[in-house]
């Protein structure tokens, strides 16, 4: 006879903005990435006592040589340190110099271009679960320069998930939602209340959403797809830059400024899409590629731009009790100072300088009342939303076993609403 167990005490919810975990503290650090070697637009995700390597890349812009040093922390599902002792999990050291660096050739713009591949010989992660890469500067107090999140993960629970039409007829054709079903045979004397599952939507991490309210739990199945379980905006493909060449006016440059100190790129103005009826195309889901059309090695021939974008909304009107962000990889994913958008009075339009390094580059705009910000409206006046959007979806499982000050991650998938309708 099938038994249904009923979950108590349990949540849902969006994870807070405040306390960012993605940091870069010192200016003249810029196109800090991290990702597994050989996948640069794929989630920084390594198997635990695998050979799966990621690899860490950042420049610096002050084109002197620094030594800088690496060490990773564990942090629980909510990115907040454990209660852990650094050697309960890592086998090694827990300071490692960074040693690989070049120093930029044909670029304008000078720099010191630094990589390193994790884990190393002498650090590799003991468990499972959220990790911080945090880099730092010798001496002076061991300066942190900056940190980028990672996952190290188990795969002991099989999840089978797909992308539907919301129940909620209102959203239906504007939002995608996510049934997820887990398999958790493996794990013994399983407790189902320390379960907790978290799905996000491309790389936005400020809306990641978090359930540990399973629909029904039926001997090893356990389901997530009541009407509120992981539902989100759809948005639409996002906008695209060209920055391969800086000598080419590629489709989105209005003005190349060639500079004796570096290169100015002005933007065509963009404007408010939710009145453009939906067409598909190929995107990066607000992720960057670093290219470059005329060298060889991207990571250290590639020059910098100071990159102008111009948002012009309705009628030269700013947005009331909202604030207005550059959203995607190249402000880190942040809806921080970095990537608000300022309101320039005298010429009716939003405005907000950044410097790009060569490549192609994909993002959207996002506004949030400055009250009560909700995240469902992100897109509802600055894209708009489509159900067939193309989208990406990652799941992670956490368990944290009775007694223990961390959380695992015992299951990992990936679907996308193109090919997982």
């Amino acid at each position: 006879m099938t038994k249904w167990i009923l979950p108590v005490c349990l949540y849902f919810f969006v994870l807070p903005l405040h306390g960012q975990v993605d940091k870069i503290l010192d200016p003249n650090i810029q196109t800090v990435l991290v990702f597994p070697k050989g996948k640069p637009l794929a989630l920084p995700v390594i198997g635990l006592n695998t050979q799966e390597e990621l690899l860490i890349q950042f420049d610096d812009l002050a084109a002197q040589y620094q030594q800088y040093y690496f060490t990773i922390e564990l942090m629980d599902i909510h990115w907040q340190p454990v209660a852990l002792n650094p050697f309960d999990y890592i086998r090694g050291l827990t300071q490692n110099n960074i040693r690989d660096y070049t120093i930029s050739s044909i670029a304008q713009q000078s720099y010191y271009h630094y990589s390193f591949s994790f884990p190393t010989a002498s650090c590799r992660p003991t468990k499972s679960g959220n990790y911080l890469m945090k880099v730092y500067k010798q001496g002076r107090g061991n300066e942190l320069v900056f940190t980028k999140r990672f996952f190290v993960i188990e795969q002991d629970v099989p999840i089978a998930a797909s992308i539907q039409e919301p129940f909620d007829g209102t959203i239906s054709k504007s939002h995608q939602k996510i049934q997820v079903a887990l398999d958790v045979k493996k794990i013994n004397f399983l407790q189902p209340e320390r379960l907790q599952v978290a799905v996000l939507q491309n790389t936005r991490f400020n809306d990641l959403l978090i359930s540990n309210a399973p629909s029904f739990i039926r001997g090893n199945q356990i389901e997530y797809n009541a009407d509120r379980d992981f539902v989100f905006p759809a948005g639409k493909e996002a906008r695209w830059l060209d920055l391969q060449n800086l000598r080419f006016k590629t489709d989105r440059i209005a003005q190349i400024q060639q500079l004796g100190t570096g290169t100015n790129i002005i933007l065509k103005p963009d404007q408010s899409r939710t009145t453009i009826p939906y067409y598909t195309f190929k995107d990066l889901n607000g992720q960057f590629i670093i290219s470059n059309s005329e060298s060889i090695r991207n990571e250290d021939q590639n020059d910098y731009a100071h990159v102008l974008f111009t948002y012009l909304p309705k009628n030269g009107i700013p947005y009331q009790d909202k604030t207005l962000y550059l959203a995607g990889a190249l402000t880190g994913n942040q809806l921080d100072s970095n990537a608000r958008m300022q309101w320039n009075n005298a010429k009716g339009q939003y405005e907000k300088w950044l410097q790009l390094k060569q490549g192609y580059y994909s993002y959207n705009y996002i506004l949030r009342a400055d009250q009560s910000p909700n995240p469902m409206h992100d897109f509802m006046w600055t894209e708009g939303d489509h159900w067939e959007t193309e989208n990406s979806y990652t799941i992670f499982v956490y368990y944290r076993v009775a007694g223990s000050r961390y959380d695992q991650i015992i299951g990992f998938s990936s679907l996308n609403s193109i090919q997982n309708w």
